[in-house]
């Protein structure tokens, strides 16, 4: 039993030596997004149906190692001049730090506006270069679609069309820190930016505690003299 113990403490060690090593390597960055609505823009596109998303993304409002909240600051100007155009309405501005980890790694965080109309999430992660994958819905309709008959909820391709159908923006693309990119769809629109920053202080802080727990030093003999 004792021994089973120490094995578990060495890998329990391993693990947060690991897990601290690999944040204190990983680049972290202010990021901003907003999210808004093209008011002008008239098309006859079939909305797809929506799809849940996972209850496991982080929120850009969590301290966690993982993500730390941040002051809205870099995109002011752009939101406030879209919100004066009659053609735009912004739904979501929101900011956020993170690091940027591998893509086999990299969490999404959920992005959700205070007027319920914008849900979705946004991926950020690493390969040779920085990529954001961006997976938002406008939920103009929420209510279901009524069937076209009695007898059947499916589409002649087997679709589901007693469903509610909202505008999609979904797109992943290679980005560069310091830049403002554009995520364009006919019925909304995102803008991004990153920005590197330091490891804040408090996952600092966290990290250095986990360094603090080593591996002991000596076993100790599980069998009796």
């Amino acid at each position: 039993m004792k021994s089973q113990n120490y094995s578990t403490r060495l890998i329990l060690s391993a693990c947060l030596l690991l897990l601290s090593f690999q944040l204190h390597a990983d680049q972290w960055y202010h990021v901003e997004l907003i999210v808004f609505e093209q008011l002008d823009t008239i098309t006859d596109e079939q909305w797809p149906q929506m799809t849940e998303f996972s209850e496991t993304e982080l929120l850009p409002d969590m301290k966690t190692s993982l993500i730390q909240p941040a002051t809205i600051e870099t995109l002011n100007n752009a939101a406030s001049r879209l919100s004066r155009s009659s053609r735009y309405r912004v739904h979501y501005h929101n900011a956020w730090q993170q690091p940027v980890m591998t893509k086999r790694s990299a969490q999404s965080v959920k992005v959700h506006s205070d007027d319920d109309l914008i849900e979705g999430n946004i991926r950020l992660y690493k390969a040779t270069y920085l990529h954001a994958a961006l997976d938002l819905w406008l939920k103009q309709n929420t209510a279901p679609i009524t069937p076209t008959n009695s007898w059947s909820d499916l589409s002649p391709e087997n679709e589901e069309i007693n469903a509610p159908r909202n505008p999609h923006l979904i797109e992943s693309r290679r980005v560069r820190s310091k830049k403002l990119y554009f995520f364009d769809h006919p019925k909304m629109g995102a803008l991004l930016k990153l920005t590197p920053i330091e490891t804040p202080e408090a996952v600092r802080v966290d990290l250095e505690k986990l360094e603090t727990y080593s591996l002991p030093t000596e076993a100790k003999s599980t069998v009796s003299e």
